[in-house]
């Protein structure tokens, strides 16, 4: 494996099926009115550290990719006043401001948990935008390129890449991928010209 588009292509064969299998596990894909807190909690936790792994590769893509310059665009000034200041006259209301719902620091602290099931939607939703991200990564990765390159043409600090914490935990396939991800990040971003800041 010592070609990087071979690690790659793995790489995202390896975070496609784990995802799939994350949210197949927990009968997302029948798209149930409430599922069980602890399966909330575990697909939950599941779901983040491998958002973070898809991150990494999708920004691993865009390192790789070669695009062409940029094209200098002419900006527009939003902070021009559009009328003179001698126009400008303060308007009274008469009528008060709507009233907003109170701040959640103003409320009391809740004492009693919810019992029972809690909805599915709000994580069948995020299980969605993974392979909604998984089916368009390339499209993503492009994106994030043009990101990088004004990045490095503004002078941007080179991005720290800390290995994933308690990578032990980890299914072995999850966990090469993510030390292997580390790595190659690690690697492509030596190009980047690093900038004293002292």
């Amino acid at each position: 494996m010592t070609d990087p588009t071979d690690f790659l292509s793995q790489a995202w064969h390896t975070l496609a099926r784990a995802i799939a299998e994350a949210g197949v596990n927990a009968d997302l894909y029948k798209t149930p009115e409430t599922i069980s807190k602890s399966v909330n909690r575990r697909v939950r936790v599941e779901l983040k550290r491998l958002a973070v792994l898809l991150r990494r590769l999708i920004f691993l893509i865009a390192l790789q990719m070669k695009l062409a310059p940029l094209k200098p665009r002419i900006g527009s000034n939003y902070y021009e006043p559009k009328q003179a200041d001698a126009d400008y006259r303060y308007i009274f209301t008469m009528v008060s401001a709507p009233s907003r719902p109170c701040p959640h620091f103003m409320k009391g602290p809740v004492t009693v948990p919810m019992r029972g099931p809690v909805p599915a939607a709000p994580l069948i939703a995020r299980w969605q935008a993974m392979l909604d991200t998984l089916k368009h990564h390339r499209r993503r990765a492009r994106r994030l390129a043009r990101t990088i390159q004004r990045w490095q043409a503004a002078g941007e600090a080179r991005p720290h890449v800390p290995p994933i914490p308690h990578a032990h935990r980890l299914p072995a396939a999850i966990a090469l991928v993510s030390g292997g991800l580390t790595v190659q990040l690690i690697e492509a971003l030596k190009d980047w010209p690093s900038f004293d800041t002292s």
